[in-house]
């Protein structure tokens, strides 16, 4: 169902099972704490005891010293200061929790975003130019390790700067008081991977001197850019980002207060579900990204300081409305994407696209779904005049950066992570970009590589997913980058109650056992989101599924529900369904002579079971199904009837005038209607049967 390559990670029985007798822990729980290295009790300990993670001390970083001197002497002396953020998520909560601070410390504070659009990413000579007399002090936040010529400029022009970021640093870092990013080859600090918020929040430890007095006032800000971010949730980010989903369940910040209640996480004052990972980067973090992408970042800057409840509804309300329109956007940009790979660079191992006509502000996030969809990197260009602004993504084990670099002179710019970055350069320029970078990038991918493999953390039983399960399974929260959800599947499960949704965009079904009947207290609610085009779920059918679990919480009761990723039939449905359309296909052929088994002809007991079972699920209405669900469907009823046998009952039925059925190409999707019975029918002297005798003699009969 699926050209997904599913890959089940080994996990190390004897680490486990001695985790599970030790800790007291559910089977799967040990399973998912040894498959991340945790391989003894005190390990697990310390991983699920998230509130004794250690913070690093904020001095390690290079320059953290000089970054604290000049920003106290600005207090000191009420200065002129201008924050300079950029407009994702991670650079708003920088602004925020940096401009917040020194206002309340009575700094001359502003901030300035760029547009996107308009500005483009990073520091521009244009902007530094205008705040020459304006400011005595620039601090970066989320932004500034390439600014080689602005900070040249403002220090010729008397600004001092103090740069805070945690991009990729080039060989020559800008010429400023401070530059403080934990990726300089000179640093020290213990761990790298803070987000630009998470730099920023280690300044104001250092600048404050009370670290939890920071942490109490702005971990749930540097908990959303930090998780919004994709910055792995390992070490510090942990404990940030724990520190951060609880202070969000009872958070007082107006302004995330409207968000959570616009986005449906809080009704009535009360919230709907438990505020985690997901819950951020799903549904907050879009909704706040959406002003930088296609209007204002200061419009989230503005909703996160407000203290006025009126106007962070408004804000809030203003910010889910953009976020629609950027879903939108999305999607027609995405399937003009799709269709320039189609037409023009179906063979290319670095997909390189553009157009006049998409949005500068939405095309990172489509490039991240083709990167997904086809496993392999991807840039998309916006064209303006003669400049093609550019947002990547790569895939896991492919820098992005080491590609760019690879290019570097034909670039007018570029900068990021090794999975994700912005550039631009000469529109012209970018045919001789596409085959340079797909030549740099065959050295290390081919297309046989994309075959989107889908990481499955542990194979678990039906059972396996219960309230208390997941519940254990909880406390690994919370998740992201490093400390993924875990990725689990199942064998041989039935969908049931199938209900498509957005014109079958979505669907919502229920999952039971395949192997027996079960009751409806036993089923398992499921969604699939953005479900494949080439996906036709049918009831009764035997599936494997790959999916997360949660909580489903709902009018105070709480259930098990999953969230589907993929789905495939069976093995033994799809090896079944493949050996008896073979076997159909000879009996049916009528230059064949083969014998043929007693066991492939139908009695008049199958019959009666089969007609009778669907006349119950068919009725009237046309259903559109495939033979091996119908076969799934009748064993599960305690009916056996083989794949071969079922076909046959289905030609005889129509050929006395029961039913209408139409097959697929391939005969394995069949489209049924009952039809009004008109008269008495002998069914074992169906011409079809009397044909199949006569053309196949009985095994063993001559």
């Amino acid at each position: 169902m699926t050209e997904r390559k599913w890959i089940l990670q080994e996990g190390n029985e004897t680490v486990w099972k001695r985790l599970q007798e030790e800790l007291e822990l559910l089977p799967l729980t040990a399973r998912l704490l040894a498959n991340r290295g945790l391989d003894s009790a005190e390990k697990v300990h310390a991983f699920l005891h998230k509130d004794e993670i250690p913070l690093h001390d904020p001095y390690l970083l290079k320059d953290m010293d000089c970054a604290v001197a000049r920003i106290r002497r600005a207090i000191e002396r009420k200065e002129r200061v201008c924050i300079y953020g950029d407009y994702d998520v991670d650079g708003v909560t920088s602004t925020m929790i940096l401009h917040t601070y020194l206002s309340e410390h009575g700094v001359h504070c502003e901030y300035f975003i760029p547009d996107r659009i308009s500005e483009g990413y990073g520091l521009s000579l244009p902007v530094i130019k205008r705040m020459v007399g304006c400011f005595d002090l620039i601090v970066t936040v989320d932004t500034g390790i390439t600014a080689i010529e602005e900070a040249k400029y403002a220090k010729e022009q008397g600004i001092d700067m103090v740069i805070t970021d945690h991009h990729s640093c080039r060989e020559i870092l800008p010429d400023a008081v401070a530059v403080v990013n934990p990726h300089r080859e000179d640093c020290d600090y213990p761990f790298k991977d803070l987000a630009g918020v998470g730099v920023v929040f280690k300044l104001l430890c250092a600048v404050d001197g009370d670290t939890q007095r920071i942490c109490d006032r702005y971990a749930d800000v540097v908990a959303l850019g930090t998780i919004a971010d994709v910055m792995p949730i390992v070490d510090e980010n942990r404990r940030i980002a724990a520190m951060g989903l609880k202070k969000l369940e009872t958070v007082r910040s107006p302004g995330i207060l409207a968000l959570m209640r616009h986005a449906g996480i809080i009704k009535n004052g009360l919230l709907t579900k438990k505020v985690t990972s997901s819950t951020v980067g799903y549904v907050l973090a879009p909704r706040i990204n959406a002003a930088g992408r296609i209007a204002s970042a200061s419009r989230a800057v503005e909703l996160l300081m407000t203290e006025d409840p009126e106007e962070a509804d408004r804000i809030a309300a203003e910010l889910c409305e953009t976020n629609k329109l950027r879903q939108q956007m999305e999607q027609e940009i995405y399937e003009q994407a799709i269709g320039q790979i189609r037409a023009s660079c179906a063979d290319d191992c670095f997909f390189v696209l553009g157009s006049a006509g998409w949005h500068q502000g939405v095309i990172g996030v489509v490039a991240s779904k083709i990167a997904e969809r086809y496993s392999l990197p991807c840039i998309l260009f916006s064209y303006d005049g003669g400049v093609a602004k550019g947002s990547g993504r790569s895939i896991k084990g492919f820098s992005l950066m080491d590609a760019l670099a690879s290019c570097g002179d034909l670039l007018s710019e570029y900068g990021g992570h090794e999975l994700a970055a912005g550039l631009s350069l000469d529109i012209d320029k970018i045919d001789e970009f596409r085959r340079r970078i797909n030549a740099y990038a065959s050295q290390y991918l081919t297309r046989t590589d994309a075959s989107l493999p889908l990481e499955v953390e542990c194979e678990v039983d039906f059972s396996d997913i219960t309230m208390k399960g997941i519940e254990e399974m909880q406390l690994l929260e919370p998740f992201g980058l490093q400390n993924p959800q875990p990725v689990l599947m199942m064998r041989r499960v039935a969908a049931v109650d199938i209900v498509p949704l957005s014109g079958g965009k979505h669907c919502k079904f229920r999952l039971r056992p395949g192997n027996r009947r079960y009751s409806s207290e036993k089923e398992i609610s499921a969604i699939w989101f953005s479900i494949p085009s080439e996906i036709s779920l049918s009831e009764g059918c035997l599936y494997d599924v790959v999916f997360t679990a949660d909580i489903n919480e709902y009018m105070g009761h709480r259930s098990p529900q999953v969230t589907v990723k993929a789905m495939r039939l069976s093995d033994i449905d799809e090896e079944s369904s493949t050996e008896g359309e073979q076997i159909y296909r000879r009996l049916t052929d009528p230059e064949d002579r083969s014998p043929i088994s007693a066991s492939d002809l139908p009695i008049l007991a199958d019959f009666r079971e089969v007609y009778k079972f669907l006349k119950r699920d068919v009725l009237e209405s046309s259903k559109r199904t495939t033979v091996a669900a119908v076969c799934s469907r009748l064993e599960q009823e305690g009916v056996r009837v083989s794949y071969c046998k079922l076909k046959i009952i289905l030609d005889v039925l129509c050929d006395e005038g029961l039913i209408s059925r139409t097959y697929s190409e391939d005969g394995r999707v069949v489209e049924l209607t009952i039809l009004p019975v008109g008269k008495k029918v002998n069914l074992d002297q169906s011409p079809v049967l009397i044909r199949l005798r006569k053309n196949h003699p009985l095994n063993g009969t001559k």
